[in-house]
């Protein structure tokens, strides 16, 4: 299985990963095609000896490739995940976040096998898939199948990479027996954690925004469908006030005896409130929907409604002038429907709220940025370059 793309939709240039990918080409390049005892110093120098290890090896090793098949096979998984990554992560923090992947591959080859010298960028780049497995296990990854013709399909990133993680545990010798065939799976392996356990760290601390679609949320969502499960297999009715029968043998339970639990409710006032927008919105009644909104978002805190649904409680709330909450609408709409056909005015009219009225001058330039690239509107182009110029006006003087 190779994998040749993803649905995901950038919202910046990747460009520390365009450049680790050149460095690597180029790398190989002058590794592979200059002098017979240059390709002799490059790899013994510079890839990692288990038996003498240098601190400068944990980094040159990563840059180095043994071949065009070894070269490949990393760069095409570097471009399709590494892009995204580089996108969720910003530029300075995906390239520390390679690097360590890239040491920690290492250590964890020396910890669990280091019987042979290693090199190439396989354990950073695991480093890359695991934390996509956790950052965005719900983008569709399309994948070229190898039986007897090459067929495409698309396939879950939880599902792909999730086999990806459990092929190199199983090829591990160290952990199964397995034959290894020339191939450090236990830096892989020591990657994948490293990238896993790192994302769960960021989200779990805020330091990277949280998702309606990570995997730490549809675990959560997961648990929650299965405490309303359990709820209504013991007779409660979430569309009504009176119990019914669940099953052959069940006894009757009323609601009240239910709701009692307050850890099980919460599933089951997100369902209230989702239906009740919904119905105050088919109503044209806005401000009742928004208020229920800001109630839902206070149940389940990574909740976002339907396209037009968002949509007009995130107007709502600005015409409301609530401008903080209408601002973080507007950013769960841009996150879950960036396909919206006039997402530019979604970009400039958050890149006005946060100039104009939250004075968070960093997050209006780039969302004015996108705005006068994506508008075709003169006037509103007009409107986007007179705050851009307005605020780096300020930030001049």
């Amino acid at each position: 299985m190779i994998p040749i793309g993803t649905d995901y939709r950038m919202s910046r240039t990747p460009w520390v990963n365009f450049t680790l990918v050149a460095l690597n080409v180029l790398v190989f390049f002058l590794q592979y095609y200059g002098t017979s005892p240059r390709r002799e110093v490059w790899f013994d120098a510079y890839m990692l000896h288990p038996d003498s290890p240098q601190l400068y090896q944990f980094f040159t090793s990563v840059f180095l490739h043994a071949n065009w098949g070894h070269l490949l096979g990393n760069m095409v998984f570097l471009w399709v995940f590494g892009n995204a990554m580089n996108d969720r992560f910003g530029h300075v923090g995906y390239l520390a976040f390679y690097l360590a992947g890239g040491v920690l591959a290492g250590l964890g080859y020396l910890v669990l096998s280091g019987r042979a010298p290693v090199l190439g960028a396989s354990g950073a780049i695991s480093a890359v898939t695991g934390a996509y497995l956790v950052l965005l296990p719900r983008v569709r990854v399309t994948v070229l199948f190898f039986f007897i013709y090459i067929v495409p399909a698309e396939v879950s990133s939880l599902v792909f990479l999730m086999f990806q993680f459990i092929w190199n545990l199983w090829m591990m010798p160290e952990l199964t027996g397995g034959m290894g065939g020339g191939v450090a799976y236990s830096a892989h392996v020591a990657g994948y954690v490293y990238g896993m356990a790192m994302a769960v760290v960021l989200l779990a601390t805020k330091i990277l925004p949280r998702d309606a679609y990570d995997l730490l949320n549809l675990i959560r969502n997961w648990r929650r469908r299965g405490r309303y499960r359990r709820m209504v297999a013991q007779g409660y009715d979430p569309f009504g006030h009176v119990g019914h029968v669940a099953g052959p043998g069940r006894r009757k339970v009323r609601t009240r005896s239910v709701a009692s639990r307050s850890a099980d409710s919460a599933g089951a006032r997100e369902l209230e409130l989702r239906r009740n927008i919904a119905e105050a919105a088919s109503r044209h009644d806005l401000p009742a929907a928004a208020a229920m909104y800001l109630e839902l978002i206070q149940v389940a805190d990574q909740a976002v409604l339907p396209r037009q649904q968002q949509l007009d409680v995130a107007n709502q709330l600005m015409d409301a002038n609530q401008h903080a909450a209408a601002a973080d609408a507007y950013e769960r709409f841009v996150k879950h429907h960036a396909a919206y056909e006039h997402i530019a005015d979604i970009y400039l009219m958050l890149g006005l709220i946060y100039c104009r009225y939250l004075h968070r001058y960093d997050r209006a330039e780039q969302n004015l940025e996108r705005a006068e690239r994506l508008l075709d509107d003169p006037d509103k182009i007009a409107l986007a370059k007179s705050d851009l110029r307005k605020i780096r006006q300020d930030r001049s003087s």
